[in-house]
């Protein structure tokens, strides 16, 4: 028997007689309101999808490589280490949610896809379907909000918070409708394996399993020139492999900008004309003539040999399912639309920096080329664009379909200088490498530390006034100690990485500057100068980038 005090109900104190009719009266209604919604689900479904059925009941079991929950490493793990690779994390627990009927969808008629593409998929679908009230206990949990509203980007949730919340069940379905149908045209277009790696290559050639590359994308003449840059350092400092180089119908019209290219020895391919090269990038990396393919955005300028990311054993343990991405600044957020979307509670992992993706087109029993379509789905269609842009679609696409991928182990770091005296303005996002350093390039605060890889100079197009020897003077980074992304740490310890983030802002007279910054006394921001770093590993650097024909303010 319950017995209630000070409890006030629609403006009355009741009793304990008054309160069992009522009781019973509120739990008929949420009842009646309960089967109104599943008969609405189960109808829009059968009219907006009819070759698929809906009943209630459990999920299917989970494949035996596409998993929905992290597994300890059979192999190399340490006890202060999580497993390098992220799973995706388990379903929604609806049990946590009164009243929800799980959906068990099934399909009426052959679909056209491969048997393990067509299972991923069906599991994608009859993930639970949540409004925001719903999920948000269980994203917070994962997610703390007063943490996360730290980390995620701030223009971000200042201008699309109240679409996330608009995102309803009904919108939920129609986009995993939206990517089931494209998934399934492209499999009867193109034949039902068609979208199990390695694929296809350039006019229809199939690739070659264990084949690898270097895939860039650009277009009009500023983006080669940023391109050809790139291609000469990769070559000079050891890549002696085959690239390809993607553009548009519409460009690379120049004979003079195909020679610059064709004397470095890159050949070049089109695709069907879109209108930014980041709408290229998943097609590019799909349809090139590679399995195991390093893609580089034209302003990334690497700092080594790229050739042993390919043996790395971060790539090559198919546990981690042969996809590293590297991070970006900034965190999803709890109220962001994409958990509910992809069916999956807010977890543990950072935004991603898509200016260099390393991935095995077979990899993931061959769902990762079933991935990089779905991503090239995504980033043709704004509805997509929870972070701020296309970028973290990779990593959606990975999510919908249940398989893991590898970040890269240690966070960003950002290069750049000092103006007005004393604000530091970041040009460059730094990123590392996959393996331990070359012992003449230790960090001797932690010699385990991967030595600096790629120097991404996303924002040097967006800058006035920045003139050689005064652009990457300086690194701004998390205490070498502290921005191990997979470091476990014991009860009662606090996580420096969750008490850190970055960002990029006007600056007066200079432009869009990055900086990272911490909000707690257990993470530590250090500004060291980038010449003595590393084994002073990028002592040149900042020369041979200019050298190479680079202008600051040249944005596209």
């Amino acid at each position: 028997m319950l017995s209630w005090t000070g409890h006030h109900l629609d403006g009355w104190a009741p009793g304990h007689a008054f309160l069992l009719p009522r009781a019973r009266l509120r739990w008929i209604g949420l009842l009646l309101t309960t089967g109104v919604i599943i008969f609405a689900i189960r109808t829009y479904w059968a009219a907006a999808y009819p070759y698929l059925s809906v009943s209630t009941g459990s999920s299917l079991p989970d494949l035996p490589w596409i998993t929905n929950s992290s597994q300890p490493s059979e192999t190399g793990s340490h006890e202060d280490q999580r497993p390098a690779w992220i799973s995706t994390p388990p379903a929604f627990d609806t049990a946590q949610v009164p009243g929800y009927s799980a959906l068990t969808v099934t399909l009426d008629e052959p679909s056209m896809l491969s048997p393990i593409l067509e299972e991923a998929m069906i599991k994608f679908l009859q993930r639970p379907v949540l409004s925001h009230t719903q999920a948000i206990a269980q994203n917070e949990a994962a997610c703390p909000r007063k943490q996360l509203d730290k980390q995620v980007n701030s223009d971000q949730l200042r201008d699309d918070q109240e679409k996330w919340l608009a995102v309803d069940e009904a919108k939920i379905m129609e986009m995993r409708e939206s990517i089931f149908d494209f998934i399934r045209a492209a499999s009867e277009k193109e034949g039902g394996d068609a979208l199990i790696g390695p694929g296809l290559g350039p006019e229809g050639k199939v690739v070659e399993p264990g084949s690898r590359g270097l895939v860039l994308t650009a277009g009009n003449h500023r983006t080669v020139e940023r391109a050809v840059a790139c291609v000469k350092v990769t070559r000079k400092l050891g890549w002696q492999g085959p690239i390809e180089v993607w553009h548009f119908d519409s460009e690379l019209q120049e004979d003079t900008d195909r020679e610059l290219l064709r004397e470095l020895g890159v050949s070049t391919e089109k695709a069907p004309g879109q209108w930014k090269n980041f709408e290229l990038k998943a097609e590019a990396i799909r349809r090139s003539s590679f399995d195991e393919v390093l893609y580089l955005d034209s302003d990334n300028f690497p700092l080594s040999d790229v050739t042993a990311l390919f043996d790395a054993p971060l790539f090559t343990d198919h546990k981690g399912g042969q996809a590293v991405f590297w991070p970006d600044l900034n965190r999803d957020h709890p109220d962001n639309a994409i958990h509910r979307v992809l069916g999956i509670p807010c977890h543990n992992a950072w935004e991603l920096d898509s200016g260099q993706i390393l991935i095995k087109k077979s990899g993931n029993h061959g769902l990762n080329l079933a991935a990089l379509y779905l991503a090239q789905y995504m980033q043709t269609k704004g509805d997509f664009w929870f972070s701020g842009g296309d970028k973290d679609t990779f990593r959606y696409a990975f999510l919908a379909l249940g398989i893991p991928y590898t970040p890269a182990p240690r966070w960003l770091a950002v290069l750049g200088t000092t103006v007005h005296t004393d604000t530091f303005c970041g040009a460059a996002m730094l990123q590392f490498g996959i393996s331990p350093p070359r012992p003449e390039h230790t960090d001797p605060s932690d010699p385990a530390h991967p030595e600096p890889l790629f120097a991404h100079s996303n924002l040097v197009k967006h800058m006035q006034g920045a003139r050689q020897g005064n652009v990457f003077t300086l690194m701004r980074r998390l205490s070498p100690t502290q921005d191990n992304v997979r470091a476990i740490y014991g009860p009662g310890q606090k996580r420096p990485l969750d008490n850190v983030a970055g960002g990029a802002r006007i600056i007066s007279g200079r432009g869009l500057c990055s900086d990272i910054w911490t909000f707690g006394d257990d993470a530590r921001v250090e500004t060291v100068d980038t010449k003595g770093v590393f084994g002073r590993l990028m002592a040149t650097f900042e020369d041979e980038y200019f050298a190479y024909g680079e202008k600051p303010g040249a944005w596209r």
